[in-house]
């Protein structure tokens, strides 16, 4: 595990990581485990890498897990399960749900123009909208 002391910016990381893991249950990637949040070392710090592995996947029911725990027994695929949890990335309530307005912002901006690039047919993107991205039950 990333030790913040070591990290070249040790608050900055725990916002990257932190922000990681709510995209992850914003986009429905329940692959989100620790193999999965990687650091390079120069000799003298730790730096986080860029993400990998992202993997959005059909919401049977709309419920969801993560693959991982992040605060006690709670692996549920939602935003709220997060705010249980700041206090280990050294944020507040106010500053976590900041992050998760910076995250959603640009997935509603970008959301026509990603999917016109990807040529998704109507079909598709109906799916994926709600079902794997910004969930009615990940954004509770």
């Amino acid at each position: 595990m990333l030790r913040t002391t070591q990290a070249d910016d040790p608050k900055a990381t725990l916002d990257e990581l932190f922000s990681r893991l709510v995209f992850n249950i914003l986009c429905g990637n329940t692959d989100d485990h620790a193999r999965n949040h990687a650091a390079s070392w120069n000799g003298k710090e730790l730096t986080l890498t860029p993400a990998y592995d992202i993997c959005p996947k059909r919401r049977p029911g709309n419920e969801a897990s993560q693959a991982m725990l992040i605060s006690g027994n709670n692996k549920l695929n939602q935003l709220k399960s997060r705010l249980e949890t700041v206090y280990n990335f050294l944020l507040s309530e106010i500053q976590a749900r900041a992050i998760f307005e910076k995250i959603i912002y640009p997935i509603k901006r970008h959301w026509e123009g990603v999917c016109e690039e990807a040529e998704f047919i109507k079909v598709d993107k109906k799916l994926l909208w709600g079902g794997q991205f910004l969930n009615v039950l990940s954004t509770e």
